[in-house]
């Protein structure tokens, strides 16, 4: 089975935290994504490993999509409560990082594809329009 039926709800989750980000910031491009999924596919990548992650370097926004979509990871893991604050906190079942590794990849592919096609928003706008 493929990640994204196998995992909808994980990669929905992810998607969410970036949607959310880029409705308070329009000016946000896919590359800003793309950094902060690649970034987060390194560090969990070497916590699987067992060793420390390459220090990247990124800019505001990209730190900003690094720690929102890091906060549904480690939700998704198990590791933390529900992120963004509401009282309702869902339960779900803790995934492997392993599994979280390959839903940033997927999404990773997602922008790669999106931005070919619709231009340095193109994931961004494709994305939100399923995003409540």
């Amino acid at each position: 089975m493929r990640i994204e039926e196998e995992h909808q709800d994980v990669l929905q989750n992810m998607e969410f935290a970036v949607a959310k980000l880029y409705r308070q910031h329009p000016d946000m491009t896919d590359y800003a994504v793309m950094a902060a999924y690649e970034a987060l596919i390194q560090h969990y990548g070497a916590e699987l490993r067992g060793g420390a992650a390459k220090c990247t370097t990124l800019s505001e926004r990209e730190a900003q999509l690094f720690l929102a979509v890091g906060d549904m990871c480690e939700w998704r893991l198990g590791r933390a409560a529900f992120p963004g604050g509401e009282d309702a906190d869902p339960a779900c079942k803790p995934l492997d990082v392993a599994t979280i590794i390959l839903c940033l990849k997927r999404l990773a592919k997602s922008v790669q594809k999106w931005n070919k096609q619709g231009g340095r928003q193109g994931y961004l706008n494709f994305m939100t329009q399923f995003m409540p």
